[in-house]
């Protein structure tokens, strides 16, 4: 949707433009007051302070400024604000459209410590009539996207506080938030990475990250953030990466994922995410190639849509509740090289269709459901090195002639299930030496009459 900067700026521009004659309007309203307010300029910063909480004022003078093209903070010290909340949101909603309102009616809401940080403590003094309308509405953004994830505890925990580099520490006040830790710019200094691994952070993503139209990376591993993922994220439309494992995050995965069709890779594993696959991630068929969602609580059905994902290499799905069965869409993904469903309660057969993923080298089942035979056609998978189906004791018949030809296999269990018959014969026991075979596991002991025959076996259960 916005594939230059051109149509990034558009965006912007159109949603915070306000016409001279309603920034008039506005001086105008609060004309009288100003004058008043000078003989308080010299009172102490806490009582400001206090009827900023009160009254809403900085927000309504910062908002003031930026409609007239005046640096914020400069009205801050000119003048008295109006308590007139139906200001406050009619400016809100103009001049910075990804601000909630209601948030920032809590005074102590990152939103509303951003805006105030903006006006008392920041010397940039940006405007919207200077052309930094986007630097200024990411600059905030960033500034709220810190206190919701508890900034003030970073310099306990980040490499940030000990870096030299002058100006890299957040919320610098002279330095372009560019050069802020962790945030990488294009050339025309639009953020486009947030780089936040094992940072130890605490708290919430805000909608606020949605702001960041020209966002290509956001990594967020190994951290305790907790809450889910903001709808808003579907605005970043040049996303190619999105990184969230090992955290706290809950909820589902919102439809809107569907918009980021230049996404690569989406790892949301170790967290505690619930719901359904949504259907829409079917329409990221142009880029996606990772999909990382094992270790959490995800249910219901592989949507028959991921066979749309035909860029696919590595599908991780393991360690979750889905059931149902295998969608005979999943042969369409030829370049599929990873395809992980263990320990999940799926069911039905094996589709045949899978032996159309040539590229495949490891087929992980086991821990399951599934019932029938080993379609033959697994034996197309050339590249096949690791084919794990134990512990499903629904599996019946024999392991197929063609499977036990694949000469790449180096592990292989069949224990736990229905499977009869004998392994010896098959060629990757004849051949052991020479397919450098380190596992092979089947239920071949226990008894004297054990279901399969198996001396090439590695164990027997």
């Amino acid at each position: 949707m916005y594939d230059n900067d051109e149509e990034t700026d558009q965006y912007y521009q159109s949603h915070q433009q306000i016409s001279e004659t309603e920034g008039e309007r506005v001086l105008a309203h609060f004309e009288d007051e100003f004058e008043e307010g000078k003989q308080h300029h010299h009172q102490p910063r806490s009582y400001r302070r206090y009827r900023v909480c009160c009254g809403g004022i900085a927000f309504l003078l910062a908002f003031v400024s930026i409609a007239v093209g005046v640096p914020v903070g400069v009205l801050l010290r000119e003048g008295s604000p109006s308590n007139a909340q139906s200001d406050i949101e009619l400016l809100a909603k103009v001049v910075l459209p990804g601000v909630n309102i209601f948030d920032l009616n809590w005074t102590t809401s990152p939103q509303y410590r951003a805006l105030e940080w903006l006006v008392y403590n920041d010397t940039r003094s940006l405007t919207i009539k200077d052309n930094n309308s986007t630097e200024l509405l990411e600059r905030f953004s960033l500034v709220t996207l810190y206190y919701a994830l508890m900034g003030e505890d970073w310099q306990q925990s980040s490499y940030c506080f000990s870096s030299s580099t002058e100006g890299s520490e957040w919320l610098n006040v002279s330095s372009s938030h560019c050069n802020w830790c962790s945030i990488e710019c294009n050339e025309n200094d639009r953020v486009h990475s947030l780089l936040f691994f094992a940072f130890q952070l605490h708290g919430t993503l805000p909608p606020e990250i949605g702001n960041f139209q020209g966002l290509k990376k956001i990594e967020f591993g190994i951290n305790s953030l907790r809450g889910s993922i903001p709808t808003e994220i579907g605005n970043l439309r040049q996303l190619t990466s999105l990184a969230l494992s090992v955290n706290n995050f809950s909820g589902t995965i919102p439809s809107e994922i569907g918009n980021l069709q230049q996404l690569t890779k989406l790892d949301l594993s170790e967290n505690i995410f619930s719901g359904t696959i949504p259907s829409e991630i079917g329409n990221l068929r142009q880029q996606l190639t990772e999909i990382y969602l094992f270790e959490n609580n995800f249910l219901g059905t592989i949507p028959s849509e991921i066979g749309n994902l035909k860029q696919l290499t590595d599908l991780h799905l393991f360690a979750n509740n889905f059931s149902g069965t295998i969608p005979s869409d999943i042969g369409n993904l030829q370049q599929l090289t990873y395809l992980e469903l263990w320990n999940n309660a799926f069911s039905g057969t094996i589709p045949s269709e899978i032996g159309n993923l040539r590229q495949l080298t490891d087929l992980e089942l086991y821990d399951n459901h599934f019932t029938g035979v080993i379609p033959s056609e697994i034996g197309n998978l050339q590249q096949l090195k690791y084919l794990h189906l134990n512990n499903n004791i629904g599996l019946s018949g024999t392991v197929p002639v063609e499977v036990g030809q694949l000469e790449s296999i180096t592990s292989a269990s069949f224990q736990n299930t229905s499977l009869t018959g004998g392994l010896d014969d098959l060629a990757f026991c004849q051949n052991r030496e020479a397919t450098k075979f380190f596992q092979l596991t089947a239920d071949c002991g226990g008894s004297s009459n054990p279901k399969i025959t198996c001396e090439c076996c590695t164990k027997c259960w």
